[in-house]
């Protein structure tokens, strides 16, 4: 895999209402335009959709979601991942967090199931996706942000529309089981229990811990966590595949300093070990990567031959992975620094990459 990057126009997911996206954001371009949901954290975790062009550029104002049945209110939620059944309503999966552990920053997360019937302007509470006791939770962790459970997700069909792929960070209690994971459920039955890929291959028994695609290198409990989270997976048109973006901490000191950004691939989703070894293909960065797709029927979850690339909401370059088989590329990661990325985009400097 050879990854190139290109200058563009700077662009922008989410509007003057935040001045970074916070956490995945859903992409669904058609046709007639685009649709796109950020999310952000303050007070608590809320999510916002935009509609516009397909160039990603939006003319009217960017519109708070709604939950008309949320049984949590006081609980933030991010709505990071979304499918629609064909002439059928849009399915939406959340990443929430629930403060634990006193004034400490700290929050045990878990992952949620919702449905919209208007486009993802409204939506109704399905019930837990992933989710553990608030007991588990381990105050003693210094990472500055989770004390467990699971969040920092993304979701796509495979090739036939059998199943919906659900790619998750686990901050498990057990260090073993702490990574970036995948579950996969029906699409004739979304509501039913996940299939969680486990020691002993998909299945659906929740006694089972997750079994990391990418395990920690240090775990979570420390100040300076060595590891994958947060990560983003799409269907690349020019490749045939699969791609995963991954941010990738190290060297913290309780602020999950961004060490770089990762490119892996694969051609079957139902194959959980045939991920290819993690690519860097950013020094530094911010985060929250993605590469959204600008053609019809792409988005968040497939691009073309090149496809925008962004960092925390924020794009001012494009994106094309091509095949190196056979030929020699050398792939030269994208540097940028903090303080480059809020020259570009006059960011708040109080950002923690």
């Amino acid at each position: 895999m050879h990854v190139a990057f290109r200058a563009a126009l700077p662009i922008a997911l989410h509007d003057q209402t935040c001045w970074r996206t916070d956490g995945n954001s859903p992409v669904r371009i058609g046709r007639n335009g685009a649709v796109a949901f950020f999310s952000h954290y303050e007070p608590i975790g809320h999510t916002l959709r935009r509609i516009g062009r397909r160039d990603l550029t939006f003319d009217r104002p960017a519109l708070p979601v709604k939950f008309c049945d949320d049984p949590e209110p006081g609980v933030g939620k991010w709505i990071e991942a979304v499918w629609q059944e064909l002439d059928g309503p849009l399915h939406g999966w959340f990443h929430a967090e629930t403060p634990v552990c006193g004034a400490a920053k700290l929050s045990m997360l878990h992952v949620g199931r919702a449905r919209s019937e208007d486009c993802g302007l409204t939506w109704r509470c399905h019930g837990d996706l992933l989710r553990l006791p608030t007991s588990v939770a381990d105050c003693s962790w210094q990472n500055g942000f989770v004390a467990g459970e699971y969040g920092d997700l993304s979701a796509l069909p495979d090739h036939a529309g059998q199943f919906l792929y659900v790619f998750f960070s686990s901050y498990h209690p057990n260090e073993s089981a702490q990574g970036v994971a995948v579950l996969r459920l029906p699409t004739g039955n979304l509501a039913g229990p996940p299939a969680l890929w486990t020691a002993k291959g998909w299945s659906t028994d929740s006694s089972l811990e997750p079994r990391p695609i990418w395990p920690t290198r240090r775990g979570w409990r420390h100040a300076d966590p060595d590891g994958f989270w947060g990560p983003p997976v799409h269907y690349n048109r020019a490749l045939d595949a699969f791609v995963m973006l991954l941010n990738r901490t190290a060297g913290g000191a309780g602020d999950l300093l961004q060490e770089g950004i990762y490119a892996s691939m694969n051609h079957d989703l139902a194959d959980a070990e045939g991920w290819s070894a993690p690519l860097q293909i950013v020094r530094g960065g911010a985060w929250y990567p993605q590469a959204i797709g600008l053609e019809d029927g792409c988005g968040d979850t497939e691009v073309g031959s090149v496809g925008r690339f962004f960092m925390a909401g924020y794009s001012t370059w494009e994106i094309e992975l091509t095949q190196a088989a056979g030929r020699s590329l050398e792939n030269r990661p994208l540097t940028c620094t903090a303080q480059q990325f809020a020259t570009v985009f006059g960011a708040d400097r109080r950002c923690p990459w």
